[in-house]
């Protein structure tokens, strides 16, 4: 009876800290739950193994691994360039992503009230401000684009367009305002299965790594390994620290925003648009704990491996439809 009590704290590192009162240890003990959360949350990616020398084949001559990311690519852009596919005003667009959510989360409380706040005040805040809250929204988006769960995408394409969108607005921005602020280098800390790093990762130097979701990283390194834990913490896992070195001009392909700022954070945070593609520089042990560091470079513009493959994807999006993306 007492293991049924307890199993659910298994999953939850020790609590640290004094506690001088009951109270205090609840808010204590919520705060590094919902930490450990988004520690464990899990982290979605394609990779193509070949390097930059190597030549984009046809669609069928690829294996498992290389066709997921052509498929990613794919949905990325059908999210953001087939937007007029209904005949439907913005206004109507966000009436229907509300419908959706309510008819989601029928019977939460918790989840009604936060729908009733957005059909209310979604335009008074931004984007990045509804997918940074501590909600089910941030969730069910990179939980839809790490799955390519294509429907649940479609229903959600105008949070996401608009998401994108202010990434790409900040960004920009920040290339006008030459900012000479922005850190060389950016962290993010997961627990990754063991299986899947050996698979995809390992020996796979000069591959590019796309990622589905929206990344969120962070200049402080300490925090990033804080959340990537000390090791394994279970037998089939492995903490992972990514490292990815920043190119901040016109020609990188990959938009990024420093959202501090918009937020009101203090974790020098970074987030990354969903679908961005990266060189695999090389991977390192970290001397001071052993944990692989994953060296990323962001892709730029006039990248000839990327290039192709962009080629690829939009010739391969001119006729498709949703129909056709959800019978692959």
């Amino acid at each position: 009876m007492y293991e049924d009590l307890t199993s659910p704290l298994k999953n939850y590192g020790k609590i640290y800290g004094p506690f001088t009162a009951v109270a205090f240890f609840y808010e204590q003990l919520k705060q590094q739950m919902l930490q450990s959360e988004l520690k464990h949350e899990q982290f979605g990616f394609d990779v193509w193994h070949g390097t930059e020398m190597t030549p984009v084949a046809s669609i069928q001559r690829k294996n498992k691994q290389e066709t997921m990311f052509m498929y990613g690519q794919l949905l990325k852009q059908f999210l953001l360039d087939t937007y007029e596919i209904e005949d439907i005003t913005y206004d109507d667009a966000l009436k229907k992503i509300i419908s959706f959510f309510r008819q989601s989360y029928p019977n939460s409380r918790s989840h009604l009230e936060f729908i009733e706040r957005l059909q209310s005040q979604y335009k008074n805040y931004t984007p990045i401000y509804w997918y940074t809250l501590d909600s089910f929204l941030y969730r069910l988006v990179n939980k839809a684009l790490r799955e390519h769960d294509v429907e649940l995408l479609v229903e959600m394409r105008i949070f996401i367009r608009d998401l994108y969108q202010q990434i790409v607005r900040l960004y920009e921005n920040e290339i006008r305002s030459d900012n000479t602020m922005v850190p060389s280098t950016v962290y993010r800390g997961v627990l990754m299965p063991v299986n899947e790093f050996e698979k995809k990762i390992l020996n796979r130097t000069g591959g590019l790594l796309s990622v589905n979701s929206f990344l969120s990283t962070t200049s402080n390194k300490e925090l990033a390994l804080a959340f990537a834990g000390t090791g394994q913490i279970h037998r089939n896992e492995m903490a992972i620290l990514f490292a990815v070195s920043l190119v901040h001009d016109a020609t990188t392909s990959v938009p990024f925003a420093f959202i501090d700022p918009v937020i009101g954070g203090a974790e020098s945070e970074y987030l990354f648009t969903m679908g961005a593609v990266y060189r695999i520089r090389n991977i390192e042990h970290l001397t001071e704990n052993g944990i692989p560091c994953v060296h990323l470079l962001l892709t730029s513009s006039n990248d000839p491996q990327l290039t192709s493959l962009t080629n690829y994807t939009y010739r391969s999006i001119r006729d498709t439809d949703e129909r056709f993306l959800t019978s692959i």
